[in-house]
């Protein structure tokens, strides 16, 4: 190796890169860990049914890093039939187990008759197959059990064209008389919606949901004189937003 000082007319080590020398970048050492906040409308739809319309919404609000990050979301529906058993709020803390799945642990308020508070846990991912999961169990402040599964996924049609089947069941310990659920699981629900993405972050779409009372439920529906059918289809339009 030749030694001794550089020439005179050597070349500037940093003639190309203005005076800096070679290092990380000031504020990005540790890049997994930025905070971010993601606000997600998955559902935000008007409803018609045989029994009337009204509003639903699925939207969820996250803020955090890659590991961990407070997640608040809120499912739920207004309308002239009560065939609906998540309207309520959530606010978990989300951790990552995996590079596709992660952990929530916090506390659900319900709302409506039989307003409760429960805690909550649960895990949520996406599995084999590229299919959206949750599921998440709840504990009430009387020691009731509750469960609900969750599981959908995108079809791309066209990169624009989505179409997105979804089912969802939620599951009881005991009766709750004035929810109208029975012990075991109380409903399956199917959807399929069809929406056109004109970005990633506004796509309108439209779509049908069949829910349907099972177990116990489907006794408490029809033995308190409410009317309320044993299934139920809607016909659903609404917006997807992202920000």
């Amino acid at each position: 190796m030749q030694g001794g000082q550089a020439p005179p007319d050597a070349r500037d080590p940093n003639a190309y890169a203005d005076g800096y020398d070679y290092g990380s970048m000031p504020g990005m050492e540790q890049a997994d860990r930025i905070m971010v906040n993601k606000l997600l409308v998955d559902q935000l739809e008007f409803v018609h049914s045989r029994e009337g319309n009204g509003v639903a919404w699925d939207i969820h609000d996250s803020y955090g890093g890659d590991q961990q990050k407070l997640l608040v979301r809120t499912e739920g529906a207004v309308a002239k039939s009560s065939a609906d058993f998540t309207t309520g709020a959530e606010a978990l803390w989300w951790r990552g187990w995996t590079p596709f799945w992660g952990t929530v642990l916090g506390l659900r308020q319900e709302f409506g008759p039989g307003a409760h508070t429960q805690a909550a846990f649960g895990v949520e991912g996406l599995a084999p197959y590229w299919f959206d999961m949750e599921a998440t169990a709840y504990v009430a402040e009387d020691g009731r059990l509750s469960a609900r599964l969750k599981g959908g996924y995108d079809v791309l049609i066209t990169n624009r064209l989505v179409l997105t089947p979804e089912a969802e069941t939620n599951l009881f310990s005991r009766s709750d008389d004035k929810r109208g659920v029975g012990a075991g699981v109380a409903n399956l629900e199917l959807s399929l919606r069809l929406r056109y993405e004109f970005s990633r972050k506004f796509a309108p779409y439209i779509g049908v949901d069949w829910d349907r009372a099972v177990g116990g439920t489907v006794g408490r529906r029809l033995g308190e004189g409410t009317g309320e059918p044993v299934s139920n289809t809607q016909l659903v339009a609404g917006v997807r937003m992202l920000w």
